[in-house]
């Protein structure tokens, strides 16, 4: 009588090994590529949003600047609590001023830091001012005392209700790195214009995302991924300069 023997198939160790280890590589390339299109996704976005708050500056700076009178910089463009050190400045243009915080200042709580009396409705109490559109026809806000120092040091509660944020808090938080204000230079011959009272003016700023220390020492760059402090997923700046004329008035 002949016995049939049945053979148990499976895998050996090394089989399981080697299939264990290529499913674990498999996974890990699949977690990679994830957290990259994550990080080019968060990326865009975020580009997207600073792109749009700054078409939205642009315009609304052009067209304000584009109808005032004569300018005199050192009289209507004050950085304060210094040009050396600022937390912040104002531009007073007239019709109205505009008055920022620079983001370290915000971060660090900086006590030169422009804030409101009383909060805009449905703000947060501690909202702090990024970069706020005020009605300010007779200047006051780039005015000072006897002693050098500015009149007014907060946007007054009478002038909240009219504010108008400029850099709203969105999908990511954005703030002001740099803000200047003069001159071009070189100044070119069509600068200014006798008859009429315009000049030329240069415009340029810094906006981007607020963790200060993923910023290099002038918040200009986010830093490079291998740095200290470094945040590839989330930090993006960008400069944008602007040339517009200003003095509708003729002398």
């Amino acid at each position: 009588m002949n016995h049939v023997v049945k053979k148990q198939q499976g895998f050996t160790i090394v089989e399981l090994t080697l299939a264990m280890t290529f499913i674990s590589f498999l996974l890990l390339a699949i977690a990679l590529a994830i957290i990259q299109i994550g990080s080019i996704y968060n990326q865009g976005t975020t580009v997207k949003e600073i792109n749009q708050v700054s078409r939205d500056i642009n315009d609304d700076l052009h067209r304000t600047i584009a109808s005032v009178g004569a300018l005199t910089l050192s009289d209507d463009y004050v950085l304060r609590p210094s040009a050396l050190d600022p937390a912040g400045g104002r531009l007073c243009l007239g019709t109205y001023s505009y008055i920022w915080n620079y983001a370290e200042a915000i971060a660090n709580g900086n006590s030169n830091v422009t804030a409101y009396q009383s909060p805009p409705s449905g703000s947060p109490v501690n909202e702090p001012i990024r970069l706020v559109k005020v009605p300010d026809p007779a200047k006051v806000y780039c005015a000072k005392t006897g002693s050098g120092a500015m009149a007014y040091t907060s946007v007054r509660s009478a002038d909240v209700p009219q504010s108008k944020e400029l850099l709203k808090a969105g999908d990511h938080e954005l703030g002001l790195h740099q803000f200047g204000f003069r001159t071009p230079v070189p100044v070119p011959a069509s600068a200014s214009d006798d008859a009429t009272g315009q000049q030329l003016y240069s415009l340029q700023y810094t906006i981007g995302t607020t963790k200060i220390s993923a910023l290099n020492d002038d918040q200009s760059l986010c830093k490079s991924a291998d740095l200290v402090g470094a945040d590839p997923l989330y930090c993006s700046v960008q400069q944008f300069s602007l040339v517009v004329r200003a003095g509708n008035g003729v002398n």
